[in-house]
């Protein structure tokens, strides 16, 4: 969702069926605060909500601001799928949609994109909670990249596997269109190559539009600055998607699947019943993950050390 669905303008309000209606999702019974989406692309983004009057009190003006993150009882976890997708977000290309209700209003106003500037752990009432700097975002997005330029980076990542891969690619060389075609294009050679299939569980879920549930990890992670490398990749349901980057799962050089030993943690036999299991390769060889980021992914999850 690389700008606001057309009819929606900054300062605009809307019920919470209007923001369902417009983004093409759903919230249940009421909106929570931090919202990480896929859009038709499978392109990140996320909807995020305060309330003037809510849980956290939440202030804000144009410009800087502060957030809490989400996680109502106990300390909150960098780890959890929202915070962690706002965290990411600091690194990553892709937006945040931001919008607040006022005291007393039934509606939401939608204030425009916000970037997050920073964050931090803080001690309050007894607990810790992250608390986000955001900033209102003053410069109009630039323009979707055209289907050209996917298919023309998808042309050079393809040829790409016929040399050494590189760990990072060099974003300065990069334009902002360039870098939103690339990461498109990668999107799209990990979906195929996997037949639009999760590696772990071997899902094939679809929206009832028939878009695909499945989603192109990077190993390596993308905030590190990781090549857009289809050996760098690895398709993900949505569920195991966040549980390889959160360190849940990570893979032997050999594929084989491997669970972090945190049986205390909530999730823990859910995943676990996976150990030892190959992942579900894609049939050409070249797009098969590369050593050298599982090896990477192994020691920012600390399983090498295990």
């Amino acid at each position: 969702m690389r700008t606001p669905p057309e009819g929606i303008e900054v300062g605009d309000t809307l019920t919470q069926d209007e923001i369902e209606d417009a983004y093409k999702t759903g919230f249940g019974y009421r909106i929570s605060g931090i919202n990480p989406r896929r859009d038709d692309h499978n392109r990140r983004y996320i909807l995020l909500f305060a309330n003037e009057d809510g849980p956290y009190s939440d202030s804000v003006t144009q410009g800087r601001f502060e957030y809490i993150g989400e996680g109502l009882n106990g300390d909150q976890s960098e780890d959890s799928p929202g915070n962690s997708a706002l965290i990411d977000a600091r690194t990553s290309d892709f937006l945040i949609h931001f919008f607040y209700k006022r005291a007393e209003e039934a509606d939401w106003e939608y204030q425009g994109l916000v970037d997050v500037l920073d964050y931090e752990l803080q001690e309050q009432d007894g607990r810790e909670v992250l608390v986000f700097t955001l900033e209102h975002r003053q410069q109009p997005d630039e323009p979707e990249p055209s289907a050209e330029e996917i298919e023309q980076e998808r042309t050079e990542l393809q040829q790409a596997v016929e040399s050494e891969p590189q760990l990072t690619d060099d974003e300065e060389q990069y334009t902002e269109s360039r870098r939103r075609a690339r990461y498109a294009a990668f999107t799209q050679l990990v979906r195929d190559a996997y037949d639009e299939q999760c590696a772990i569980c071997g899902s094939v879920r679809e929206s009832p539009d028939g878009n695909p549930e499945v989603e192109a990890a990077h190993i390596y992670p993308k905030h590190e600055g990781g090549s857009d490398d289809v050996r760098n990749g690895i398709a993900l349901c949505k569920l195991h998607h966040w549980a390889f980057d959160s360190g849940w799962f990570s893979l032997s050089d050999d594929h084989e699947i491997l669970v972090k030993d945190a049986s205390e943690r909530n999730g823990y036999h859910e995943f676990k019943q996976f150990e030892g299991d190959q992942i579900r390769l894609p049939d050409e060889e070249e797009a098969h993950p590369h050593p050298m980021f599982l090896e990477e992914h192994r020691k920012i999850h600390t399983f090498d050390d295990e």
